[in-house]
């Protein structure tokens, strides 16, 4: 890594890790900000990105379908929009989120 002057220095593998985490945390933190769309009052970009997330899962739609909604939505909303372009992209947005996540299936038996 270099400092200021260019002069390159050793940085442990444990304070890469954490520059890299610290760096998707901004990020997202970043998109809790940002509005989905200039002068909307509603949704933030992660608010949105929540909520269509919620839907998908929700519904039980593919990767595919996902990607076509976000593609259409993409197209009505105003130029400037924060919304991302495939599900890729959103999943991309919300990976620091995926570090406690564990997908359970789950099925009731009738005896």
């Amino acid at each position: 890594m270099e400092d200021e002057l260019g002069a390159t220095q050793d940085v442990h593998p444990d304070q890469v890790v954490i520059d890299e985490e610290r760096n998707m945390y901004e990020s997202l933190l970043g998109s809790s900000k940002r509005l989905l769309y200039p002068g909307c009052t509603k949704f933030t970009r992660l608010k949105g990105v929540l909520e269509l997330f919620n839907l998908k899962v929700a519904n039980g739609w593919s990767d595919k379908s996902f990607t076509s909604l976000l593609s259409l939505l993409g197209e009505l909303l105003p130029d400037g929009h924060e919304l991302p372009s495939s599900t890729y992209e959103a999943n991309k947005m919300m990976s620091p989120m995926d570090e406690g996540y564990k997908k359970i299936h789950a099925c009731v038996v009738k005896t």
